[in-house]
């Protein structure tokens, strides 16, 4: 999603500054795996390394960073390190464009990882710093004022983003070293065969990185591997060669003298020590330790609100434990029955040498081309998820197995939704539904990516296709139902020529129609590649908007008009999507001025009918607009 659409999300949200704190990571001292309990941009001043789960940079002066809810927060500082936290909730209103949700649901901001190095530090610094300042003082002026530096940052950040897209930073050597050492601090890794992977000689790569983290490479990577058994130490049963075997060391003597240097102690020793001390420290120390936003051990935020709730007892890490032992087991006895299996496999193939025996089916691939570049899929295929374009799939005849949650409320599509499942967030459902291919318009790469593993994924934008006969043999290519394509079009043809000549009988070629959607006083028009009544007007039935609508406002799916442009803009007729009544349109001073409004040419319809534009969806929309048209002049 390009920054623009994230700026369209940041303007129609309702956002709550929900806790704003401040901290103070001494040289050398961690914060090891915070939680973030909601949406949180972190500013920070100082020197040091930093972790969202498994993403890291790398801070030499300033550093923005921004976590969605449940991300794990490392940071190591090499120089004392200023942090300032300031914990929001962003909220798209439920009577805002369903295109907004549609990009809420494809790539939600509020929620993504990102780091980037401020252009304007210190001004950044200070709007932390009123922020921070604001909170404490606890007055409701005070927080009325946080909404209005919490948006200075907001805007702050939005232009840096925009001015950068399209050349966006490289990662810095260091990141590029600390990255690379992250995915592989367990293997047998030397400085020579880390400089020769990221092309730097081994003295530069060494200098550099030192230069930034205070450390050499190698002493970064043996830190990392203590700090990892350390946690396997505190939170797991296995045993010491075990765990040294996990973190790099083959040799468990040479481990138990690594850790004994860089901890003071033999692992042993380590284990032995904790656990006392677990056993020790009571319940009100325990909780006073939770207060602390900087922590050894894992964080949580005990923040209460009346929209979050973020509590957090030990029965939960047990049952968390209990749950991860379970699934260990379930996945021995997977593997366990599948060396069964394949031994049992081997006996019978052996066994039946002399017999044919038959093998699995060729399943025949085609390329296609796609948002992504050429995907290889089935020709064709049995199990479709249809993510998005539901209607056109079953347009052409084909009964996927799970369809997208707000396609699956289309009142279009009622009657052939017999048997499809409701294709939510789980990646988990989608997988139980075995898919051979997944259909989507989403066009972030990593949700591509997450489904692409699951099986051959075509994602394609809604706006890739000029007219509706592009969409439809778009997907009778993919689906491997040309004929269907080609024949359904036809049919589709003749019912709309047989719909625009009754429109054409009865209106005069003047006649200008406008497509819009009101609400909260914004006011959106629509051309002819969108839904609302867009295409049906403009494309299918060869309606002619308003002269003196700027080209632009055609283009595209939607667009933002100013109110005062209403009545230069409004048409002969108008096709409306609004909660409001006609009596309350002629009653408004603004919309009752428009003669469509006056003489009773608006058709008025919900986003719940609105919205929808698949060929089913279209060819029914389009039935019944022809039908009010031809009622209002025949009358």
């Amino acid at each position: 999603m390009s920054v623009h659409d994230h700026i369209q999300l940041w303007d129609q949200v309702q956002v709550r500054v929900l806790d704003v704190r401040f901290t103070m990571i001494q040289k050398n001292e961690q914060m090891r795996r915070y939680v973030l309990p909601t949406s949180t941009f972190i500013f920070i001043s100082g020197r040091g390394q930093l972790w969202l789960n498994h993403e890291v940079w790398s801070s030499s002066r300033f550093l923005l960073l921004h976590g969605g809810k449940g991300r794990y927060l490392t940071i190591e500082a090499t120089e004392p390190i200023e942090v300032y936290f300031i914990f929001y909730k962003a909220t798209l209103p439920s009577n805002v464009l369903r295109e907004y949700h549609m990009m809420l649901l494809n790539s939600n901001p509020f929620e993504q990882n990102w780091a980037e190095e401020p252009e304007h530090p210190l001004e950044l610094r200070e709007l932390a710093q009123h922020i921070h300042r604001c909170w404490n003082e606890q007055d409701h002026l005070g927080k009325l004022q946080i909404k209005g530096y919490f948006f200075q940052l907001v805007q702050l950040v939005s232009r840096q983003k925009a001015e950068r897209q399209g050349n966006e930073q490289l990662p810095s050597l260091t990141e590029q070293v600390l990255r690379y050492i992250s995915r592989h601090f367990r293997e047998q890794l030397s400085l020579d065969t880390l400089a020769e992977s990221l092309n730097y000689s081994p003295q530069y790569l060494s200098r550099k990185f030192k230069e930034q983290t205070g450390v050499t490479p190698t002493e970064y990577i043996i830190q990392m591997r203590m700090n990892e058994a350390r946690n396997l130490l505190i939170s797991t049963e296995a045993t010491l060669n075990e765990i040294a075997a996990y973190v790099g060391y083959p040799d468990p003597f040479y481990f138990n003298r690594a850790f004994k240097k860089e901890m003071g102690t033999t692992p042993g020793k380590f284990r032995i020590e904790h656990h006392k001390q677990s056993n020790w420290v009571s319940k009100n120390t325990k909780n006073a330790a939770n207060k602390s936003i900087v922590s050894g051990q894992l964080g949580r935020y005990p923040l209460v609100d009346d929209d979050n709730h973020y509590q957090f007892n030990g029965d939960e890490e047990a049952e968390m434990f209990n749950n991860l032992k379970a699934a260990l087991i379930s996945l021995v006895l997977i593997f366990t029955l599948s060396a069964c299996g394949t031994a049992t496999q081997s006996a019978v193939l052996s066994d039946a040498a002399a017999e044919d025996v038959e093998q699995p089916a060729v399943v025949e691939m085609k390329t296609v081309k796609t948002a992504f570049g050429d995907v290889e899929i089935p020709a064709h295929p049995q199990r479709v998820a249809a993510i998005d374009y539901l209607g056109t799939v079953l347009a052409l005849g084909v009964k996927p197995v799970g369809g997208g949650q707000f396609l699956m409320n289309s009142p279009y599509l009622e009657s052939h939704l017999d048997g499809i499942e409701v294709i939510g967030d789980s990646v988990e459902q989608l997988m139980e539904l075995e898919p051979d291919l997944i259909i989507t318009l989403n066009p972030d790469k990593a949700a591509y990516e997450k489904y692409s593993q699951i099986a051959p994924t075509v994602s394609i934008a809604s706006i890739t296709f000029p007219a509706l006969k592009d969409e439809v043999n778009y997907f009778g290519e993919v689906l491997g139902k040309e004929a269907e394509a080609q024949e359904w079009l036809a049919n589709f043809d003749q019912e709309i020529a047989q719909i625009k000549q009754k429109v054409n009988d009865v209106v005069p070629a003047d006649t200008t129609f406008s497509v819009m959607q009101e609400y909260d006083r914004q006011v959106f028009i629509f051309g002819n590649q969108s839904g609302r009544g867009g295409r049906n007007i403009y494309e299918l039935l060869g309606l002619q908007a308003p002269a003196v609508v700027p080209a632009e406002l055609m283009e595209g799916a939607y667009h933002e008009f100013s109110i005062e442009l209403l009545s230069k803009y409004a048409g002969d007729y108008l096709i409306l999507t609004s909660k409001a009544q006609l009596e309350e349109l002629q009653a408004d001073p603004v919309w009752g001025s428009l003669p469509a409004v006056q003489n009773g040419r608006v058709y008025l319809w919900t986003e719940e009918e609105s919205w929808f534009r698949d060929p089913i969806a279209l060819l029914k929309q389009t039935q019944d607009l022809a039908e009010w048209i031809i009622d209002l002049n025949t009358q």
